[in-house]
């Protein structure tokens, strides 16, 4: 069966009239071209250098050891980039098709190998038997062939299920590499990696990341202190704070850093931590628009509304977590904006925060104003960012 994929790279539908009106209230007339850049992964893959473990040049040369190419990032001191190659025409003669979600399927479009975890359905097929990837809604992203039988994979949690043989784009699989493994680099965009910069957390300090899960940003914020700072991590769930710290002792970065279950909406009352946080980092749930490549469909704006709302309440309680003259950073990975803007807007004139201009822009993003708010924006129309936001205030 021949390469679906290319089918996508044109006009998108998955999105309703609402919500395409509030992207052109950003984009205007490219909102069309905005959506199909959405749908292909920027040419550079990044990675974080974790710098308590090894050099930035210590590591690129111990990749390249492994056969990895690996460059170092011309504005960000602690971050390298792989180079994504594509996109690439592919047949797949597989009839059978498994089922992943959009982060696995995203990490299959640009070659990786297919695990168990992320597979949501799957037929029963045979070792050795050629088969179709695809999202949830049916989308081609790669080719594999089968290294276990069904049987077999439905009885284990973990492990290869499958090789791929085919897919649109090709980049390293960093997390198959020994690098990886020993914990020097975590996978993760650069305008992620500028918003802990941005943060600027300082030693001795006492630092709220309120939506900490899965640990990128939480273990740069140990990076950037050394160790010596006292960083109070909060996310939802035991579930997604298990994880958090999966990946903070992967890295060794669990120094200094209480991991805690629960709504960081009300952390200023349930962690007593009111008017005493130098730093407050916010990087709630929000509707992922930016994220490249950008799979699935069906978004609608009454989502992006609910979740404008659920935004507020962590923005509302990171004020009165924040102590007078500490700085707070707002950052989402979407592009509208209700969940931007609007709620930079919210937490100036409802809740009492004062909006911060960095005395430069930060790489790789547009300095953007909003009714007078001085924010930041990544585009992929912009050294092909993912799409991303971020707004320092204070208090």
């Amino acid at each position: 069966m021949r390469n679906e994929f290319s089918g996508l790279q044109h006009e998108v539908k998955c999105f309703d009239k609402e919500l395409i009106e509030e992207l052109r209230r950003v984009y205007a007339s490219r909102v069309q071209e905005l959506l199909k850049l959405l749908r292909r992964p920027p040419s550079r893959l990044y990675a974080r250098v974790n710098t308590l473990k090894t050099t930035r040049a210590n590591l690129i040369r111990e990749l390249e050891e492994e056969g990895v190419e690996a460059y170092p990032d011309e504005h960000l001191s602690d971050a390298i980039y792989f180079r994504v190659e594509g996109p690439y025409e592919f047949e797949c003669s597989g009839e059978k098709a498994i089922v992943v979600d959009e982060h696995t399927a995203t990490s299959i479009m640009l070659g990786a190998d297919l695990y168990r975890p992320g597979i949501v359905k799957m037929p029963k097929f045979a070792k050795g038997e050629t088969l179709r990837v695809v999202t949830r809604r049916g989308e081609l992203v790669a080719c594999v062939e089968a290294a276990v039988s069904s049987d077999q994979a439905r009885a284990i949690v973990k492990g290869l299920i499958g090789v791929n043989i085919g897919s649109p784009y090709k980049a390293p699989k960093i997390a198959q590499t020994r690098a990886y493994a020993k914990g020097l680099l975590y996978p993760q965009s650069a305008p992620s990696i500028v918003t802990s910069h941005v943060l600027s957390p300082k030693e001795g300090m006492l630092v709220l990341d309120m939506n900490a899960s899965p640990g990128g940003k939480t273990g740069h914020i140990v990076q950037l202190t050394r160790g010596r700072a006292l960083v109070v991590a909060v996310d939802r769930s035991e579930k997604k704070v298990a994880i958090l710290q999966k990946t903070l002792e992967r890295l060794g970065l669990n120094i200094g850093v209480l991991a805690i279950p629960g709504d960081s909406r009300y952390a200023h009352i349930d962690l007593n931590i009111e008017n005493k946080a130098d730093r407050v980092l916010i990087d709630p749930p929000c509707s992922n628009l930016g994220v490249r490549p950008l799979l699935g469909c069906g978004r609608k704006f009454s989502e992006v509304l609910n979740l404008a709302n659920y935004q507020r309440q962590f923005l509302r309680s990171g004020y009165y977590s924040l102590k007078k003259g500490g700085l707070l950073v707002y950052s989402t990975c979407t592009l509208t904006l209700k969940e931007n803007e609007e709620n930079i807007l919210y937490a100036v004139e409802e809740v009492g925060l004062h909006p911060v201009e960095l005395p430069e822009t930060p790489p790789y993003a547009e300095k953007v104003s909003f009714k007078g708010i001085t924010a930041y924006r990544f585009s992929p129309f912009t050294h092909d960012m993912p799409g991303y936001f971020i707004a320092v205030l204070t208090k």
